[in-house]
């Protein structure tokens, strides 16, 4: 018999994966970085149920912006190691431009010291030790109480609808023609769909796997993709520095550009099971809130494929009076 968790243990277990990674972290480990800036987006999202299900208190306010502090110092470190990465990559497959590269490389090298160690201050002046054990052992008995039994239900299910909405729009709003900011507000979009649906996935309701499984195909692509742009536009910041050749950095743009065009490619022609999956998962969503209540929406949410179709070819005011229209029928 498969048991489930409650969001009062995921948030436990992220908690402890996130203070085994602490040792690490104040070595400056890339991996321990990478798994610490996970678990903490994890908390993250944890918390935010938290504060759904209770009036938010000034304690909890804080955990979260001590959260989201952690988060910040940890995604600059991780930036730069996945620059420091693809530049390494692009030294051994470009020899042509290799010896400009290794002096980005090395630029970059620097500039991760510097953020290791705002990020070791950040850790220190927030007391992280203190603020991991805030989540797993002092919560307000109200509050923890409503993450183990039903209270959080609702909530998250509500939670769901917005995130698949906003989901939906985002790829909608990316278009076919590529935009960077535009794929990478949907990026951000469809990984946040992602840890809402883990969460249901992980509290009993292994329906959400199949779609889960699907978002994190797109985002890694997304990923791949995102990282690649960014690189790119950062290689404009050096192209005076000494020792760089315009016309090597003009080559890695190009090798970059070309890399970007195939993962955008690739993303449009998984475009629609990405969307089949957000439908899938408002569906479930829907269908969480009871049957009864589902079967008031009408028809065209029983068929989520056609809702989704329909906000594609709608504006988006249109597509946000529709989710409004179908959170208050569901209500």
């Amino acid at each position: 018999m498969a048991i489930f968790s409650t969001p009062a243990t995921l948030l436990d277990s992220q908690a402890s994966a996130l203070r085994t990674q602490l040792r690490g972290v104040f070595d400056g480990d890339a991996e321990a970085v990478h798994q610490a800036r996970v678990a903490t987006r994890r908390i993250r999202e944890l918390l935010a149920l938290r504060r759904a299900t209770t009036d938010e208190q000034q304690d909890d306010a804080d955990v979260a912006k001590g959260f989201a502090a952690i988060g910040k110092a940890l995604g600059r470190v991780r930036d730069v190691d996945v620059r420091i990465a693809l530049l390494r990559e692009l030294e051994a497959h470009t020899p042509q431009a290799a010896p400009s590269l290794v002096v980005v490389r090395q630029h970059h090298a620097r500039k991760r010291l510097d953020d290791v160690r705002h990020l070791i201050k950040t850790l220190e002046h927030l007391d992280v030790a203190s603020l991991i054990k805030s989540v797993r052992r002092n919560h307000p008995e109200n509050v923890r109480t409503r993450l183990i039994w039903r209270g959080w239900r609702e909530p998250h299910r509500r939670q769901l609808l917005e995130r698949a909405c906003a989901a939906a729009e985002g790829i909608a709003h990316a278009t076919g023609v590529y935009f960077p900011n535009r794929v990478h507000h949907a990026r951000i979009a469809i990984k946040r769909l992602r840890y809402a649906a883990e969460i249901a996935a992980a509290t009993g309701s292994p329906r959400f796997d199949p779609p889960i499984r699907q978002l994190s195909k797109v985002q890694t692509t997304l990923g791949n993709l995102h990282d690649r742009q960014t690189l790119a536009d950062w290689l404009s910041r050096h192209e005076k520095r000494a020792g760089v050749g315009a016309d090597e950095l003009e080559v890695t743009r190009e090798v970059l550009s070309s890399e970007v065009q195939t993962l955008h490619a690739k993303y449009l022609a998984r475009r629609a099971e990405v969307l089949a999956a957000v439908a899938e998962i408002e569906g479930l969503a829907v269908m969480a809130g009871g049957l009864a209540r589902a079967l008031q929406i009408g028809s065209a949410v029983a068929v989520t494929g056609c809702i989704w179709t329909g906000w594609l070819l709608s504006d988006r005011r249109d597509r946000s009076s529709a989710l409004r229209a179908k959170m208050r029928a569901s209500a």
